[in-house]
């Protein structure tokens, strides 16, 4: 049995409640992985072996237009990643909760006046 649409004013309520659950844990950014030398002679880091790392970062633009960010503690690591993608979905809600308003508002204004 073919599934049938869910109602604009459903999906809306959907999304609301969903926005309102990623807007608790979302970070804005992303991350980033980097891998180093260290200063110790003889390291491992130095040669062929591998580097020190990952170390994670997080980065945004911040209010000036400028690049920021910061360091992610290894502690963190699990609900920084979390966070950021939270932020990737709250940002595909909150589009498809703008065109059902555009859809809405369209419907709301030509029912309205049938000369426009």
């Amino acid at each position: 049995m073919p599934q049938r649409p869910t109602p604009p004013a459903d999906r809306r309520a959907e999304l609301l409640g969903e926005i309102a659950r990623l807007a608790d844990v979302a970070i804005f950014g992303t991350i980033s992985e980097t891998y180093r030398t260290c200063g110790t002679p003889g390291c491992r880091c130095k040669g062929p072996g591998p580097k020190h790392g990952p170390h994670r970062y997080v980065s945004y633009r911040g209010d000036a237009g400028k690049t920021t960010g910061f360091y992610v503690p290894k502690a963190a690591h699990a609900e920084i990643r979390a966070g950021v993608a939270a932020w990737l979905s709250l940002q595909q809600h909150l589009r498809e909760l703008a065109a059902l308003t555009k859809e809405r508002v369209l419907l709301r204004a030509t029912a309205g006046d049938p000369d426009e």
